[in-house]
């Protein structure tokens, strides 16, 4: 069986990370095969948050032709809405309202809102603070963006590709012209922080943070968080379950923590 060079439906290549099975069209915001999901994950609440527009909404508003991309939500009406299943006209205006709302947003939220693959929240926002603008980050080459911090050549092939795309560049270009706005990235002095410099990685199950948090925190004193361990690797948090990682982590004698002493450095520095 042989895969397809490109989308059947929207003509994008198909790309096949190296190790995976599954084959995948690069069309990002312009296929319509994908472009309910696309929305969705636009207004979701960690991308654009537009409180109200919830899946079967937009599942309407796409089959009814009234939304063909995410652009399309800006231009719409009280009137194409009022006609919509379980919308009445009060329903409509506060749509609208979230909709209007949600023109003003930050850089991070904005990036991990087109959906570019394999960029998550602390990707987009290490892409922001790296490039301060969408504009130095539209330009950007694929070594470029592997100056990043977590940013490998995988993601940054996504992310190039999806920018060298006429297509994903003209709605970026049209929610701009729509109003979508942000102020650019100042980025933060980090050299005083006291992980400053140092990659550290989480491993296991934590039993009184979800991991997120925990990288968050990390990051906040400083800390780069990887995903995978090397002998640059500062320190591995490592976990009830923990495998492959805590195994590499011994074998390269990289210092390694529970979560009890995770949450006394924590506590030290006034994040509990």
């Amino acid at each position: 069986m042989e895969f397809p060079d490109h989308c059947p439906v929207c003509g994008s290549p198909v790309e096949r990370v190296k190790g995976e099975a599954v084959a995948r069209c690069s069309g990002g915001l312009i296929c319509p095969a994908q472009r309910k999901q696309a929305i969705k994950h636009y207004a979701s609440r960690k991308a654009m948050d537009i409180d109200g527009l919830g899946d079967k909404l937009v599942e309407q508003l796409v089959d009814k032709g009234l939304v063909s991309s995410v652009a399309d939500l800006y231009r719409l009406t009280v009137d194409q809405l009022a006609g919509l299943e379980r919308m009445a006209e009060k329903s409509a205006a506060n749509l609208l309202g979230a909709v209007a709302a949600s023109k003003q947003t930050s850089l991070p939220r904005f990036i991990y809102s087109l959906g570019i693959r394999e960029v998550g929240e602390a990707t987009a926002r290490s892409l922001a603070e790296h490039f301060g603008n969408l504009e130095a980050l539209q330009s950007a080459d694929e070594e470029q963006l592997q100056e990043v911090p977590d940013v490998g050549p995988v993601v940054a092939h996504f992310v190039s590709t999806f920018f060298q795309q006429p297509e994903n560049r003209q709605i970026v270009e049209e929610l701009q012209g729509a109003g979508v706005h942000w102020p650019d990235m100042v980025a933060p002095d980090k050299s005083s922080l006291p992980l400053a410099g140092e990659t550290w990685v989480l491993t296991g199950t934590l039993t009184s943070m979800g991991r997120s948090e925990a990288k968050e925190k990390l990051q906040q004193l400083g800390a780069r968080v990887a995903g995978s361990v090397s002998s640059g690797s500062a320190c591995v948090v490592a976990g009830p379950g923990a495998g492959s990682k805590l195994a590499k982590a011994r074998e390269l004698e990289v210092l390694i923590m529970d979560e009890d002493q995770l949450l006394a450095l924590f506590k030290t520095h006034g994040l509990l």
